[in-house]
Formats: structure tokens, C-alpha cells, sequence
């Protein structure tokens, strides 16, 4: 991460193209900077008071530190920035307050006046609840709470500080069914807007909009007076300038998106409602492109998609003979497939794999299944429509659970029939999940962006205490990383919370 002017190089390359002899002229001082990290972590409002760094020049050194969000698609180790504010230190220690919370490019500028010296850093702000594993719950008489799992950094490590926090944070959260998380920060009204939803089935089918930096409160939502219908399960999002909107499907299988940037809740009207699944399609729409959401909605007879209430829905019926069991979408292919699972409904064991890529446009009204079609039998397919499917980039696979046990798809071929990954005896798979958005860890980059980790959640009524569990797996050879047992009650929804600019 450190950048030397080029000075040096400068006078050599003229003193070679004119002749002129380099021991004529005086060597230039050089400044050496060795930092202890190049992560920095400061907590929101309270004053930095850094020692890590040396300095090393035979010259007085004038310091001067730059901080600000990291150019558009890179990240705080490449030292790009897009917006820039010198801090008003000249201090090694640095000595001041952050007030906005995310992760920047911190750069740190040393000149003795012969020699320039630059250093760049990531600087994480941090508030409470940045980063990490983010479980929803849900107890018998109701009541909902969040289970949150700190990613810590390795100065909390080595301070010792909490891990896990259970908290409401609306104040009497109840019957909760769904979080979301956007996949985008968008530039509007007077700053950058993050979005942190959580969706209810209480008597008022309560929605509520945290600010997905700080997990307060922004505006809640109740749709039961106005739609007679409760949220049931999230699907994906629609995120383009001055728009970001959740989908989700109601109790009564109904489509609906919610305005993450107004608070409000509409109708996306359909004729293959009633619908009994969603499911966000993580896909790319290139091998380099950031991954995106979209939402699919199925029954046994249709699949169909609409990105928005003026979008055209893009529909695919089932066979003739044969009801949908499931559906997934490639994570690592650039053409953005979606492949379909579909069963005989003469119950004689026959399936289907069809395929179709056109769902992803918003310039056509229909679809069409493409040239791919796999017809196979099966005796037991461990596979149903309540399997939660689940794309990584680390295999042209897709995890899915079925019972107490995940397994792996490859789309084109006929389901596992032995799990990757079983869970302990007793152990019913609520939810899961990975940290596709990548981890926000000194040195994490490049296609995969530090997303290494399956997380299950668990209820096992056997349980004494709360029954809820959180299991981690390692996605590169499915062993088990950690286990965190009856940590939560019966917990409905995992997602990866990631940190946000």
C-alpha cells in the first residue's frame, strides 16, 4: 500500500536521455513508513488516538492525512478515491473524530522536502452492529428479537469484546418472518441511503426500515388495513437511481414491493397469483459484474418474474405432465440462466430440467424455455418446493436444503442424493445464508470478495433452554468452522450483514 514519488527514478531517467552524469547531483533523502496495520478502526464520534505507525527520514517530515469513499468498484486497499477531505491533523497519531460510518480510504502524505512518501490505508468507522451474522427470531408467544454475531476486528480479538448481542431494536417486535439487506447504496436526498428491512406477520403486518449502517429506526410501515394481507416471505430487490424496492410475497400469495427509500408498500398486480414461493436469483450479469437479486415467484403450474409495476411479467408455464418442484439460478455462468426442476405428476418418478435466460430483461413481456432439456428418474429426489436454494462463487453449484441436511445441484444434472453437509441429529434447517457481498477484511479482494462461509440456522424442540442454533461452514470443503447452540428461540431468517458506506 505504500507509493514513493518518483524523484529518484525521475532524475535517473533525464540524467540517461542527456548525458548527464548522476553523481553530479546529490541523492534526495527517502522517507520510509512502516505501519503495524493497514486496517484502522475508529468508533463513530470518538476521537482516534493511533500509534502504529514509524517514520523514518534524516529530515523534518510535514504530515498530511486524506480520507474518503473509495473510487466505484474497488476497494479501500486499491488507494482510489472518489470524494477526498484532508483532515485537519498533522499528527502520526491522527487525534480525530469520524462521523460518518462505512469503510474509506484513509491516505497518510509524508514530505521532507527532497522526498514524498504516500500510504494508504482502510479505515473502518464503525458504530455497534457493522458487520456480521444477523438472525431473526421468533418465540412462541411471539415475540421477536435479532440475534446479531459481531465480525471482529482484530484488535476486539485481542481486547476481548463481545461477540453476540440479542436486541429488538423497534421496541416490541412481534411475529417477525423476513430480513433483507439492500444489495446497493444509492446517492440520494442529502447523502448515501442504506436499506435494512424487517418484515412481520403481527395483527398489523408491520414493516420497519432500518438504517442498514447504525440498525436505527427509519420509518415503519402497516399494510394490513390497507392490502388485508401480511408479509410471508422476501425475494429479491430492484435498485437503480432514485429507485430501490424490496419484493416480497404476502400470506396469501400475493406480490408486493416495498419503497426502501419512501416507506410504502404497493401491489404488483399478476395472473399466476396465488403464488407459494420466492426466491432471490443471485446471479452476475457478467463473470467480472457485482451480483443482483432478482425476484422469482412460483406454484407448481408457473414461474414468472416482474421487475417493477410497469415491467412486463416474464412467465414460464410447466410442461404439460409435470408440476414445478423447485427453481435456481447460475451464479458463476455470464449468460444469467435459470434453470427449472420439474416432476411428473403421474407420481411414476419421472423429472425435467429446463432452462431459460430472457427472465432477466426488462425489454420483452414473455419468455421461452431454451434448447436445454434433461429428462432423468428418480426413486427418492431429495428436493421439494420448500427447499431454500442458495448460489455460490465458488462452484457452479447450488446449495439446498432438504430435512436436517444441505445439498449441492449442478443445475444441468439430477439433485445429490447424499447431503455435503448434515446437520446434527435433532436439528430442523430454518434458514441459509452466505456472505456474498464479500467481508470487509484487510487484503480481501478479487472475484470472490472473502465470500467463504454457508451459515445454517437450526431448531431443535429437543433443546433445553432456546433451541435456535447458528452452524458455519467452510464453502471450499463443507467442513465445519463454528457452532453457536441455543443462541436464539426458533430463529426464522440468516442473512450476512455486510458493511455499508
Amino acid at each position: 500500500m505504500k507509493k514513493s514519488i518518483f524523484y529518484s527514478l525521475l532524475l535517473l531517467a533525464i540524467s540517461s536521455c542527456f548525458g548527464i552524469k548522476q553523481e553530479d547531483y546529490p541523492e534526495l533523502s527517502p522517507i520510509q513508513i512502516t505501519v503495524q496495520s493497514d486496517t484502522i478502526n475508529a468508533q463513530l464520534g470518538i476521537p482516534l488516538h493511533y500509534e502504529g505507525i514509524r517514520i523514518q527520514s534524516e529530515h523534518p517530515v510535514t504530515l498530511e492525512w486524506a480520507y474518503g469513499l473509495p473510487a466505484k468498484d474497488t476497494n479501500p486497499e486499491q488507494g482510489r478515491f472518489d470524494t477526498r477531505k484532508v483532515l485537519e491533523t498533522t499528527s502520526e497519531t491522527i487525534d480525530c473524530s469520524f462521523h460518518d460510518v462505512g469503510s474509506f480510504v484513509l491516505r497518510l502524505k509524508a514530505d521532507n522536502g527532497e522526498s514524498i512518501a504516500y500510504h494508504y490505508f482502510r479505515l473502518n468507522v464503525n458504530a455497534g452492529y457493522d458487520e456480521g451474522v444477523t438472525i431473526l427470531d421468533r418465540a412462541d408467544d411471539g415475540t421477536s428479537a435479532l440475534t446479531f454475531i459481531k465480525t471482529l476486528t482484530a484488535e476486539e480479538k485481542a481486547a476481548g469484546e463481545q461477540e453476540l448481542f440479542v436486541f429488538d431494536p423497534v421496541g416490541g417486535l412481534r411475529s417477525g418472518v423476513s430480513l433483507f439487506v439492500t444489495n446497493a447504496t444509492l446517492s440520494y436526498g442529502a447523502g448515501n441511503q442504506t436499506a435494512f428491512v424487517i418484515l412481520t406477520a403481527d395483527e398489523e403486518g408491520s414493516i420497519y426500515l432500518l438504517d442498514a449502517k447504525t440498525m436505527e429506526v427509519v420509518h415503519s410501515s402497516r399494510m394490513k388495513a390497507d392490502f388485508g394481507t401480511v408479509p410471508r416471505e422476501a425475494g429479491g430487490e430492484y435498485a437503480r437511481q432514485n429507485d430501490m424496492g424490496l419484493f416480497f410475497i404476502s400470506e396469501d400469495g400475493r406480490v408486493f414491493r416495498y419503497d426502501m427509500l419512501l416507506g410504502y408498500v404497493n401491489e404488483i398486480a399478476s395472473p399466476y397469483t396465488p403464488v407459494e414461493r420466492v426466491f432471490p436469483g443471485l446471479t452476475r450479469s457478467t463473470a467480472s459484474a457485482a451480483s443482483e437479486r432478482y425476484s422469482f415467484y412460483f406454484n407448481k403450474n408457473t414461474l414468472f418474474t416482474r421487475n417493477s409495476s410497469s415491467a412486463g411479467i416474464h412467465a414460464l408455464n410447466a410442461d404439460a405432465g409435470y408440476e414445478i418442484v423447485n427453481a435456481a439460478v447460475a451464479r458463476t455462468q455470464s449468460s444469467q440462466q435459470l434453470y427449472v426442476l420439474m416432476g411428473s405428476t403421474s407420481g411414476n418418478g419421472a423429472y425435467r430440467i429446463r432452462n431459460a435466460q430472457k427472465a432477466f430483461s426488462s425489454s420483452i413481456n414473455n419468455d421461452s424455455w431454451g434448447s436445454f432439456v434433461n429428462d432423468f428418474t428418480a426413486t427418492d429426489l431429495k428436493m421439494d418446493m420448500n427447499s431454500i436454494m442458495l448460489g455460490l462463487k465458488k462452484s457452479n453449484d447450488i446449495y439446498y436444503t432438504y430435512d436436517n441436511a444441505i445439498y449441492r445441484w449442478g443445475l444441468t444434472t439430477a439433485p445429490a442424493t447424499v447431503p455435503a453437509i448434515r446437520l446434527p441429529e435433532g436439528e430442523e434447517i430454518m434458514d441459509i445464508a452466505s456472505n456474498f457481498m464479500g467481508v470487509a477484511a484487510a487484503g480481501v479482494s478479487g472475484p470472490d470478495n472473502g465470500e467463504d462461509k454457508l451459515y445454517v440456522v437450526t431448531y431443535n424442540p429437543s433443546r433445553s433452554g432456546n433451541k435456535g442454533s447458528l452452524y458455519v461452514y467452510n464453502v471450499i470443503d463443507n467442513s465445519l468452522l463454528a457452532s453457536y447452540e441455543g443462541i436464539c428461540n426458533k430463529p426464522v431468517k440468516v442473512i450476512y450483514k455486510y458493511r455499508m458506506n
